[in-house]
């Protein structure tokens, strides 16, 4: 599979291959590379931030709409994450929007995936960070959001895309490589990129992580705090109260209006009655 290619060249385990190593498989490789640097610039799996060389995310370039094998105006058909299955595992234990950092930190490091085995130590940079983000959020951790999403790829590089956030989103669309704008290099783009990355030093183990975390916050599912979930459902009760108190009134006075009437419409109908009728 790609996914198996792309990791053999990934001698770090960052996730990540240098765009020139990229650039230099041979064309009878198994998979040979054509993307151009400015549709993996877009679709954020290319990484120029470190002061090495610049290298292709795995995981962003597997799930790009370059590899999607069929599409059209409704849906396209494109990679699986792995990621998401990790994240379902997560949901199922957890089984709300958020968590503590220690119970992430339990559930995660006894978390296997197809380039992980677990149990496992994360790292202490990981740990801080991850402490970092739920003292940010008043001590929990929001699972669908970009910070975390973020901590998931540098524990799961191979697995969990780089939360970059893209400026048109629609250049995650296979469509919107068609026509004028093209994905793919041309030979003389790979071989210039070739020749001018070949003799700078590659990232070194662990270097992503120190250059690349940025802390932008997403919230995807922002829930309301919880003093205003108890002001609502308070106001609602007493709402509620109320309404029922006005009904019961609003009856009661209906009950009242009726009965003089009534009393009237009787005496009336009585003295319609003739003395000798039966």
């Amino acid at each position: 599979q790609m996914a198996a290619e792309l990791r053999g060249l990934d001698l770090t385990g960052s996730g990540r291959v240098p765009l020139d190593k990229l650039y230099s498989q041979p064309t009878s490789a198994a998979y040979v590379f054509h993307e151009s640097t400015e549709y993996l610039r877009q679709i954020g799996a290319l990484d120029e931030g470190s002061n090495a060389k610049p290298q292709v995310r795995i995981t962003n370039y597997i799930m790009g709409p370059s590899n999607c094998i069929a599409s059209s105006s409704y849906f396209s058909v494109c990679c699986l994450s792995e990621c998401e299955v990790l994240m379902r595992e997560l949901e199922q234990k957890i089984r709300a929007p958020m968590a503590s950092a220690e119970q992430l930190l339990a559930l995660v490091g006894n978390m296997s995936s197809s380039s992980v085995e677990a149990p496992r130590d994360l790292p202490e940079t990981l740990v801080d960070k991850l402490w970092a983000i739920a003292d940010r959020h008043s001590g929990k951790v929001p699972l669908h959001a970009r910070l975390f999403a973020q901590w998931m790829h540098f524990v799961f590089p191979s697995e969990c895309p780089y939360p970059h956030a893209v400026e048109d989103p629609a250049v995650l669309r296979p469509s919107h490589w068609s026509g004028e704008r093209r994905a793919t290099a041309t030979d003389e783009e790979r071989k210039r990129c070739i020749s001018e990355f070949a003799l700078q030093p590659e990232a070194a183990l662990g270097e992503p992580l120190l250059s690349q975390w940025d802390d932008l916050e997403v919230l995807l599912l922002e829930d309301l705090p919880l003093r205003g979930h108890k002001l609502f459902w308070t106001l609602l009760r007493h709402g509620a109260m109320a309404f029922a108190f006005l009904s019961t009134l609003l009856a009661g006075l209906r009950a009242l209006v009726r009965l003089p009437c009534c009393g009237k419409r009787a005496q009336k109908e009585k003295r319609l009655v003739l003395p000798g009728g039966s």
